[in-house]
């Protein structure tokens, strides 16, 4: 394993958009999925629909809870759909990464306890990881759950109280510098973020970084196994 062997590790736990999955099926949802509704009940054009739409986005703002919420988005814009309907609609864009299978895989023979914590809805999260489901013990939406619009080093230190296991037991991994990487590494968890661009973070090109982290970048989940 790539973390050091005097770190007794107990608990995985991993992001879902950007590290599990790709983003492709949320963005379709967001804006494509209602856009194009909204066009066909309005009469609009789809490229004025999605202005609309994104205005609104942005009159909620990433702080309002409501902005996680679909049926909230739904019911706003007189929708006559649900949210199984639309996501069903792009179930062809959902993508799993190559590698996720197997490295999960690995981590649980290895007698490993895995977890999901991401900042996804519930509903977002269990339609894009059905067919990986089955490897999670627990699956934790700060959103959801908790009713927290970021995941905050509180949320990660609720996770740890629910599942009993010290910060330091704990791996996480996910592809916010902020909230994967530098609010679960505060409270003690041995965090990782995951760069698939390949760009790794350099010490002056971000005044929060520093040489030591860059063994804690990683560009594919392969990496930590």
């Amino acid at each position: 394993m790539r973390f050091s062997a005097d770190i007794e590790v107990e608990v995985f736990s991993f992001d879902v958009d950007g590290t599990l999955v790709s983003k492709r099926f949320t963005d379709a949802v967001w804006l494509r999925g209602i856009p194009e509704l909204y066009a066909k009940k309005e009469g609009l054009s789809f490229d004025d629909a999605r202005r609309i739409v994104k205005s609104e986005y942005e009159k909620v703002g990433e702080e309002n809870i409501n902005w996680y919420k679909i049926d909230y988005w739904l019911r706003k814009f007189g929708l006559e759909t649900t949210a199984e309907e639309l996501f069903m609609r792009y179930r062809n864009e959902v993508h799993i990464y190559e590698e996720v299978e197997h490295v999960l895989s690995v981590l649980k023979e290895a007698g490993y306890e895995l977890i999901i914590s991401s900042n996804a809805a519930r509903e977002f999260i269990d339609f894009q990881i059905a067919p990986i489901k089955g490897f999670f013990s627990h699956i934790f939406s700060a959103t959801s759950d908790f009713g927290e619009v970021k995941k905050s080093n509180s949320f990660y230190t609720r996770v740890c109280r629910i599942l009993d296991v010290r910060p330091q037991n704990v791996v996480h991994i996910g592809d916010h510098w902020v909230f994967d990487f530098l609010n679960p590494r505060a409270i003690g968890i041995n965090a990782y973020f995951l760069d698939r661009s390949g760009y790794k973070i350099k010490r002056g090109q971000n005044k929060n970084t520093n040489d030591a982290w860059q063994a804690y970048i990683i560009s594919n989940l392969a990496d930590i196994i």
